[in-house]
């Protein structure tokens, strides 16, 4: 979708946008800095908007959530106290308005590397982010009180029937929406399947790819929280995966070692086996997150991007049930579709 010409009231009307300089001067004086008169460099998306500021210590970067995103702005904020060094230190956050003001961090992972297929560098962030998972696992009910998603295995089959149930949804799906109920039941026991690997929930970024990671002191800074949900923490592999092997012409064994180097922090409580026969059921079903952050829009945009936005959770809905027929012996075919 093309989003050049997309406006949020939140920088066309002047009060709004006032608002938003005086909460991160304020911010910003909490710190003893103060915040310049350059004007920001705005970028509008149907689930965020980002706007670059100029401090006296150098930019800064405010960050607004679509409706039902604004968790962010508090998980981001929790990740800081409780993986020290594995996000970007808040400036500050407005839990009530999904605001959030960070510090400027240079250049990504990605921009960063002499060449983004080098997966070398993938996979030891990959390795780190999965690590971080494992830490923050204890943390599961932690992150559900700050209304981050739950999206574990037993919760998946309410989210598909909200979908089902969305008129828009449905039209957009066409005779996949009978087919996603007539295959219920395989949806239904791949969730359980993956329910029973004994791997506890985690956090999910759900939109993990070098663009959203920087390196700083040595260390990975995971950024970019708005799709994140708690769920089976293999569900984080599916957007990787995909991009290595479909952007950027991964072989089988090059997809082998980012999944090696993704599991390798679990290997400590399971058998590597069991978790590399999860994967592919895992990358499955991750596919409900990706429909649900696409669900998010800013009402102020949404009569201009919806049809797309249906359509591609329409086209994620697809190709799931697509992967799980596949995946089940004897099953009828589903039709062509990405696994």
């Amino acid at each position: 979708m093309d989003f050049t010409d997309l406006r949020l009231s939140l920088w066309d009307d002047p009060d709004r946008r006032a608002s938003v300089r005086f909460w991160i001067a304020d911010r910003l004086a909490e710190r003893g800095e103060r915040l310049l008169a350059d004007p920001p460099r705005v970028r509008v998306r149907p689930w965020s908007t980002t706007a670059r500021f100029t401090a006296t210590s150098g930019p800064v970067w405010f960050k607004a959530n679509a409706p039902g995103g604004e968790f962010e702005a508090a998980l981001h904020g929790a990740l800081y106290t409780w993986v020290p060094g594995r996000v970007l230190t808040p400036l500050g956050v407005d839990v009530e308005r999904g605001w959030s003001l960070l510090p400027d961090a240079g250049t990504t992972l990605r921009e960063q590397m002499a060449s983004v297929d080098d997966f070398g560098v993938w996979e030891a962030a990959l390795g780190a982010y999965s690590e971080t998972q494992r830490l923050l696992a204890a943390r599961a009910r932690d992150m559900l009180a700050l209304d981050v998603p739950d999206l574990r295995p037993a919760a998946l089959g309410r989210l598909l029937d909200g979908f089902l149930a969305d008129p828009a949804v449905a039209e957009a799906l066409g005779d996949g929406a009978d087919l996603l109920i007539s295959h219920r039941s395989a949806f239904d026991a791949e969730c359980k399947a993956l329910d029973d690997t004994g791997l506890p929930p985690s956090l999910d970024h759900a939109d993990l790819h070098v663009g959203n990671v920087f390196v700083l002191d040595g260390g990975y800074r995971f950024a970019d929280w708005g799709d994140a949900a708690v769920g089976h923490p293999f569900f984080s592999l599916l957007v990787p995966l995909r991009i290595a092997v479909r952007e950027l012409g991964a072989d089988p064994r090059a997809e082998r070692r980012l999944r090696d180097a993704y599991l390798e922090p679990w290997t400590q409580a399971h058998p590597a086996p069991a978790l590399r026969a999860a994967v592919p059921r895992a990358t499955r079903l991750a596919a409900m997150g990706r429909s649900l952050a696409w669900s998010r829009l800013f009402p102020d945009v949404e009569p201009g991007v919806a049809a797309g936005q249906h359509l591609e959770i329409a086209r994620l809905l697809r190709n799931l049930i697509t992967g799980i027929t596949a995946a089940v012996p004897g099953a009828p075919d589903a039709g062509d579709g990405v696994h």
